[in-house]
């Protein structure tokens, strides 16, 4: 059974009561200002204030102390101006509880049973993430927010990580880097183009999609990729040291302790929080990059994949995910049958439907789109405006035979 992160919010930019339980995969959807990021944002600030906590590198008293939480990590998300005098936040991880109130910012510690030293690795991916790919160096980029900078940095070092081997999800293309160069290329059968003169889609799909593999794979091979900072080196030193030191201790007693501060320094799952990913994607793309994202968060139990979107293709897409593993599931060892589910959902991009939540955000709220034995709803944001796109023609065709009877009558 998945451990419980929930975020409530009160009276914070544009959402004035939420409760949002976050699961293996959440996704919001909502109109332009109705929160989505807010919400995102909130939960990968926590979540990285949460690891950096239980690495040391922060302070529950340096967090707290001069309005930091607002003026330094609140800023660095870009979501300081959402602050209002009545705002309450409070998270609620694995090891500990943050309380937002009265302006001020209090941290409880809150280890949930089974969970010592949980680290997220905690990736937040914007949506501006396509100008990455159109240009060639874009590590010369000046003047790009922190979150961006930040991603830039992961997605230089999956590219580094990964060279060449990575199948695009689409378009029949591989990704290969020349490092020499430092070029990022699409290599088809065909051609071979930088990507910076690739489709906008390639653009803002393979950093994405780069950074996602490059992630959850070093998280779940705990690779020594994951380098520690100067500062959690020290942090790790220092606590050896009192260990060593501590003539009180057995040579078991010491081991015991040195395995487990060691482990607080492993990331043991991915915090991938990625914003509209299906940016400038063809509705099949979307549903092919969707898949690989999910593969990615289940590649260990605790990773946590939070989507915003406006596609109301990547509902239907999740719809078929969950649809597709309840049909596997009753075709245990029909491998004829588990063929055909295979051919329509790959088997990595399945999702369980207990997995899955969807949050509509509309008018300050942020609601749980209801589900029907196990399936989201069609009855949601997204469907209703396609919905009404229909409603619409069907008026202007009203129209058009209402001028079809005038110009008949006019001919008479």
């Amino acid at each position: 059974m998945q451990n419980t992160e929930i975020l409530s919010i009160k009276n914070f930019g544009p959402i004035n009561n939420a409760v949002v339980r976050i699961s293996k995969i959440t996704v919001m959807i909502g109109e332009q200002g109705a929160g989505k990021s807010c919400v995102a944002k909130l939960y990968s600030l926590f979540s990285w204030l949460e690891k950096a906590l239980m690495r040391h590198v922060l302070t529950e008293r340096y967090v707290t102390q001069y309005s930091r939480f607002r003026k330094t990590y609140a800023a660095y998300n870009g979501i300081n101006g959402y602050f209002r005098p009545d705002t309450e936040l409070r998270f609620d991880g694995f090891h500990y509880s943050f309380v937002y109130e009265n302006e001020k910012l209090s941290i409880i510690e809150n280890n949930q049973d089974g969970n010592l030293f949980n680290i997220a690795k905690v990736m937040y991916v914007p949506a501006e993430r396509n100008v990455l790919g159109s240009v060639e160096h874009p590590t010369r980029l000046r003047e790009l927010s922190d979150p961006m900078m930040t991603f830039l940095d992961e997605y230089d070092k999956a590219k580094n990580d990964i060279k060449s081997g990575y199948k695009m999800p689409f378009g029949e293309v591989d990704f290969e880097y020349d490092k020499l160069n430092d070029i990022p290329k699409l290599k088809h059968k065909n051609y071979e183009i930088k990507l910076s003169e690739a489709s906008s889609g390639f653009q803002s799909a393979l950093p994405l999609l780069l950074v996602s593999e490059n992630l959850s794979n070093i998280v779940r091979d705990n690779s020594a990729k994951a380098e520690l900072s100067d500062k959690e080196r020290k942090a790790l030193q220092k606590e050896v040291n009192l260990i060593l030191s501590d003539n009180t201790l057995s040579d078991d007693v010491k081991m015991a302790s040195l395995r487990m501060v060691s482990s607080k320094y492993r990331y043991s799952r991915f915090v991938n929080v990625v914003e509209e990913m299906e940016l400038n994607l063809f509705p099949d793309s979307q549903k092919n990059v969707l898949y690989e994202l999910v593969a990615d968060a289940y590649k260990l139990n605790e990773n946590r994949l939070v989507m915003t979107t406006h596609s109301p293709y990547v509902i239907n897409y999740l719809t078929l995910s969950v649809k597709a593993k309840q049909l596997a599931k009753r075709a245990e060892g029909l491998e004829d049958i588990l063929e055909r589910i295979y051919d329509v959902v790959p088997m990595s991009g399945m999702i369980n439907a207990d997995d899955l939540i969807i949050y509509e955000l509309h008018d300050g709220t942020v609601e749980q789109l209801k589900d029907y034995e196990g399936l989201p709803s069609d009855d949601n944001y997204l469907n209703i405006k396609l919905r009404d796109t229909n409603s619409v023609f069907d008026d202007l065709l009203e129209i058009e035979e209402d001028l079809d009877s005038y110009d008949e009558r006019k001919s008479d």
